[in-house]
């Protein structure tokens, strides 16, 4: 039997309260925690448990981990005495805000669940601990939807088919749902106004809430210039993450002129609008409202597509996967 300690990497999709044993209600805000724990008699079934749902609830942690909006994304362990446990809670108190009182009842720390500040700092953290990680898939019982918004020529359309090849290599299947593609069907001939872009984004956010309902992830590849229309598909949409392309207009406008795929997309767009002929133009003619809090934020000006799908699917592994 191996003794040892593990640090459990947890998603939570929404803001939710949850009874948490004795220590009553407890509010648990969207984000990323860590909850470091021991096993002095077998640390992988320890760690089993934990991942499976039809177990008694006993610690504090089981009345977290049953609510359906809380996954545990990554489990990071390392072979060592109870004592140890302790000082990783020390240490992630350090980097991690933490939840008072939560599994350290029979201890002196302040608690052994931290809101993570810093994901990157916490797993060289647990590099320097010499602990080892263990990643999980990105299946889904319900399926994911990543919205990749920004700018036109910010890099959406490449980014997104970058990212679908990657996770074809991953063995993980996702839809494109690409709002040019969508307008082909729904609005031959488009105008571009508001009320046409109404129905359009509500289509495209039905389509794709019923999707991820049936277990079928979804890569979103479209402007969205107005925040409400991403807001819609994260009210909606349980496992949703909203991926922004930072990207100056200038550069865009560079892009969208020497661009020859267009991936369906109205050529030379831009130049219409300074011409007056497309007065509609996310950026120029109409606003393009910045997310307020992205999951993810790429400045597509120095990062690669292939990297900025890297990015996205490492946040993909952290936020939603649930199988080993």
């Amino acid at each position: 039997m191996t003794k040892g300690i593990y640090v459990l990497i947890i998603s939570v999709s929404k803001n939710i309260n949850v009874n948490i044993g004795a220590l009553g209600k407890m509010l648990f805000g969207k984000g990323l925690y860590a909850y470091v724990g021991s096993a002095q008699n077998n640390l992988e079934k320890r760690i089993e448990r934990h991942l499976r749902r039809d177990k008694r609830r006993f610690w504090h942690i089981d009345y977290l981990l049953n609510n359906d909006y809380v996954k545990v994304c990554r489990v990071f362990h390392t072979k060592a005495e109870k004592a140890e446990e302790c000082r990783i809670a020390v240490k992630l108190g350090r980097i991690g805000v933490p939840i008072k009182d939560f599994g350290s009842s029979d201890c002196d720390c302040a608690s052994h669940l931290f809101r993570l500040r810093d994901y990157e700092f916490l797993k060289e953290s647990m590099h320097e601990l010499t602990m080892h990680s263990r990643e999980r898939a990105v299946v889904a019982e319900d399926g994911w939807c990543v919205w990749v918004t920004g700018l036109p020529g910010s890099g959406k359309s490449v980014v997104a088919e970058a990212l679908l090849k990657l996770l074809n290599q991953k063995n993980v299947h996702a839809q494109l749902l690409a709002s040019d593609a969508l307008r082909k069907v729904l609005t031959p001939e488009p105008t571009y106004s508001l009320e046409e872009r109404d129905i359009v984004y509500a289509t495209l956010v039905y389509i794709a809430k019923l999707l991820t309902q049936n277990g079928v992830n979804v890569v979103i590849d479209a402007t969205g210039n107005l925040r409400c229309y991403r807001e819609t598909a994260r009210e909606g949409i349980q496992k949703f993450m909203e991926v922004y392309l930072e990207c100056p207009l200038d550069v865009c406008m560079e892009r969208e002129a020497k661009r020859k795929k267009t991936h369906q997309a109205p050529k030379r767009i831009y130049a219409k609008a300074k011409e007056g002929n497309a007065p509609t133009v996310p950026g120029v003619g109409e606003p393009y409202e910045l997310p307020i809090n992205p999951e993810l934020t790429i400045d597509t000006s120095k990062c690669t597509p292939v990297k900025s799908a890297h990015r996205i699917f490492e946040f993909l592994i952290e936020c939603f996967h649930q199988k080993l």
